[in-house]
């Protein structure tokens, strides 16, 4: 494994165990509605990267676990994922450079803790500033005028307030940046590795989504960010009722494209509290002064167009975050030169639901010290599981051709001589489905018992959502997912090779887009290194091969090859390769 290579993984082991903590303990807080939760879970971070660069001290560590981290906040529910994407990455930025600066001494540690934790405050006020644009900021003004003329207190200036807040939050940072080292060095005296019960024994791991599925037309939020420009524009030059009118049109289309968005940002009771309480400030503090009236018509009209800006923003926001889940966008991405990147983003994700099983929730509250430090001792353990995990398969036999060329056959025919010499096979085949003299569909059948199901059908109509022209049984999914499954190949890959073999009819287009058995191959990579064979149609086997890379390849046209001497060469191979 190259050492590019080898640093992405290690930064996937930080970046699942912070991803895991933010949508675990994240969810605790959340619930619990405790204040500053978000500073909390800075906190963890913090410890989490001086501890995963104190055990690899490599440069570009902690900046490439930060990537990974705002990768996975992908798999959060939550409508808007781009400010805490951008957050993740600069607290990580932020410490990189300060460590790399301070040479990994305990003083470039605590300079980067009180950075990533002062960024919470900066990502703050910035974030107010573009929900509310310019206005805010005399409403800051008279605000803190007001509270200096009631208390009496000396004011030295607007900016008095945020750098007291910023030396509190740069403090609390430093802090977290002691625990880190405090709690790094109690995991080096425990020489053993720590292995957690979801890491160890040797199951199947549930594989998480990678991307969402859901197909959207790429050009469709840009069309949604044009209009939200509009809107904008016309808070400050149509009357107040069109711009209402306006917004109402916007929110009408925002339902439309993800009615969900609008859910969640209706349920949000802090945001509209603290929306009616800035509109009522702006009412007492800002406009020209009312005659005899308490609150200022001018006032509360700044405040209503502040509120409708920070309405569109959010909006906006929320549809540019879906937008970055894009399967179009993300598989070009993976085209710029970025598969080092993707591929630790693959085993992340695969990776931190098995993270999320080891953080016990509320006990971590009860004892935070000894929660993180089992973390961090998991930290080595994690890197091995996931450096089995990025490994892929062993040797892999594809039988390939074109299309009703005879491959299932030839499959089914290399299976049984297999049996017959003593090979357990496992796996499915799908022979085809003849009613009336003509195929109308696909059996899936399993290759070690022999019982089948009806897999699919020929649709009437053709789902514009799916690569084929058939429907498929959700039962006869999961049936040859099942035997694909652990209890049809226990003992693979920890025993000997010679008795073992999986085959999968067919790889196709369905499981390039993440369907039919995509997940169930997904669960074997880096799990079973054993010998398979693969049916593809011939002009698939580049791409199936891309996707899941075989330790070796050896491809048999099925059309000029006999089902002996594949046999024979698979036999061959068993015999001279038993670890294989």
């Amino acid at each position: 494994m190259g050492k590019n290579r080898d640093i992405w993984l290690k930064a996937a082991v930080v970046g699942s165990l912070w991803g895991a903590s933010e949508i675990v303990l994240g969810s605790f807080l959340h619930n619990l509605r405790i204040p500053f939760s978000g500073n909390l879970l800075t906190a963890i971070g913090i410890v989490l990267m001086i501890s995963g660069h104190r055990i690899w001290p490599e440069r570009g560590l902690i900046l490439r676990a930060g990537l990974i981290c705002a990768a996975l906040k992908s798999l959060s529910p939550s409508p808007v994922i781009l400010g805490p994407m951008i957050s993740i990455f600069m607290q990580a930025s932020l410490m990189e450079a300060a460590v790399g600066v301070g040479r990994g001494s305990w003083a470039g540690y605590l300079f980067g803790g009180g950075l990533a934790m002062g960024w919470n405050l900066f990502y703050r006020i910035l974030s107010t500033l573009v929900l509310y644009g310019s206005p805010v900021i005399s409403l800051y003004q008279q605000l803190v005028t007001y509270l200096f003329q009631q208390t009496g207190l000396q004011m030295s200036g607007y900016w008095a307030p945020i750098l007291f807040l910023g030396g509190l939050f740069v403090l609390f940072g430093m802090l977290a940046a002691v625990a880190g080292l405090v709690i790094s060095r109690a995991a080096e005296r425990n020489n053993h590795r720590w292995s957690p019960p979801a890491l160890g024994g040797k199951q199947v791991l549930p594989v998480a989504e990678e991307f969402r599925r859901e197909k959207w037309p790429l050009l469709l939020p840009v069309g949604y960010l044009a209009f939200l420009v509009l809107g904008l524009y016309s808070l400050r030059n149509l009357p107040l009722a069109l711009s209402v009118a306006l917004l109402a049109a916007y929110f009408f289309l925002v339902w439309m494209y993800d009615h969900r968005l609008i859910y969640r940002f209706g349920k949000k009771k802090g945001f509209w509290i603290g929306l009616a309480v800035m509109i009522l400030l702006s009412g007492l503090l800002l406009g020209p002064p009312a005659s005899e009236r308490l609150i200022s018509i001018e006032g509360l009209r700044i405040g209503a167009e502040m509120g409708m800006r920070a309405l569109y923003v959010i909006a906006g926001f929320g549809i540019l975050s879906k937008g970055l889940r894009n399967p179009s966008l993300l598989k070009w991405a993976e085209n710029r030169h970025l598969e080092p990147f993707f591929s630790a983003v693959r085993i992340a994700f695969q990776t931190t639901p098995l993270m999320i099983d080891t953080i016990p929730g509320k006990q971590a509250w009860r004892r935070p010290g000894r929660v993180l430090t089992n973390m961090v001792r998991s930290m080595e353990h994690a890197l091995d599981f996931m450096r089995t995990r990025e490994q892929g398969f062993g040797m892999v036999f594809v039988i390939s051709g074109q299309k009703a060329s005879g491959k299932t056959t030839l499959a089914a025919r290399v299976t049984n001589i297999l049996k017959t010499s003593g090979i357990k096979v496992s796996g499915i085949l799908a022979p085809g489905l003849i009613e009336n003299g003509l195929r109308s569909g696909y059996w899936v059948k399993d290759a070690a018992t022999g019982k089948k199901m009806v897999l699919c059908r020929r649709a009437s109509q053709k789902n514009a959502s799916l690569p084929g022209p058939y429907s498929f049984d959700p039962k006869a999914l999961a049936f040859g997912k099942e035997a694909l499954s652990l209890p049809a190949w226990q003992g693979t890959g920890v025993g000997p090779a010679r008795e073992q073999l999986i085959i999968i009819d067919e790889l196709g287009p369905f499981e390039l887009n993440g369907l039919g058995w995509a997940s169930a191959i997904s669960e074997l990579q880096g799990l079973y290194r054993g010998p398979m064979i693969w049916v593809v149609r011939e002009s698939l086997v580049e791409q199936i091969v891309e996707k899941w890379p075989p330790a070796r390849l050896r491809v048999f046209p099925a059309d000029r090859t006999e089902a002996r001497e594949i046999s024979r060469i698979i036999l061959n191979h068993m015999e001279h390769n038993p670890l294989q």
